[in-house]
């Protein structure tokens, strides 16, 4: 499938499990993450007036993370986002022309050489990171190394670390109660698509406060 026009990445995503009604302000329309929820709880939701955008897929009970389970959550349930812990379920979510995001855990420099020697990288796969407050400690060189798009994933509960993590990744995962918190402006201004370009991360960078 050709990859133009599949995806789209908010700056802030809103984990939920989907089984208590979001009431998000106006600028968060398609913000949603779905995460540790069974299978017909995704179909449920995926199907309400509001449809989520991304999927931890790895934590749906009762659905496989494999192949088939990826032509259904982004065909049939029509997500363009999808985290895992799998890399070759990453690589096959971009030849669906999606947004795959490989889940590295980085508790430690060996966890993280480890996550990233398997990764995918190719168009269309980036890199989800957790503990998210991880990112703003990491040494240039290792966030050099993290394939873009880049999303703080866990423990990020202030609007003042959002504000610093956006300043070095592409996008934050947080609670719906964290979400209220956050001024409106945060969610202003567009994530990376299916057509930006990102030459590196220390561009992207820019000053830590």
């Amino acid at each position: 499938m050709d990859s133009a026009s599949r995806w789209r990445l908010p700056r802030v995503l809103i984990a939920t499990d989907g089984t208590e009604p979001l009431e998000l302000p106006a600028p968060l329309p398609d913000a949603m993450l779905l995460r540790d929820l069974d299978l017909p709880t995704l179909v449920s939701v995926a199907m309400s007036a509001r449809p989520p955008l991304a999927v931890d897929i790895d934590t749906v009970q009762g659905l496989n993370a494999d192949a088939a389970a990826v032509r259904f959550v982004t065909g049939e349930l029509g997500m363009t986002v999808v985290l895992t812990r799998r890399p070759a379920i990453a690589a096959a979510v971009a030849e669906r022309g999606c947004l795959g995001l490989l889940h590295v855990f980085a508790f430690d420099s060996t966890g993280l050489d480890r996550s990233l020697e398997a990764h995918p990288r190719r168009p269309g796969v980036g890199t989800t990171i957790s503990p998210g407050p991880v990112l703003a400690h990491l040494l240039p060189g290792d966030l050099e190394r993290l394939p873009r798009p880049l999303v703080a994933y866990g423990l990020i509960a202030t609007h003042d670390l959002v504000e610093r993590l956006l300043l070095r990744a592409d996008a934050v995962v947080v609670s719906a109660t964290t979400a209220m918190r956050l001024p409106p402006a945060m969610f202003a201004g567009a994530g990376p698509s299916h057509d930006t370009a990102r030459p590196s991360a220390l561009d992207m960078a820019g000053p830590l406060r």
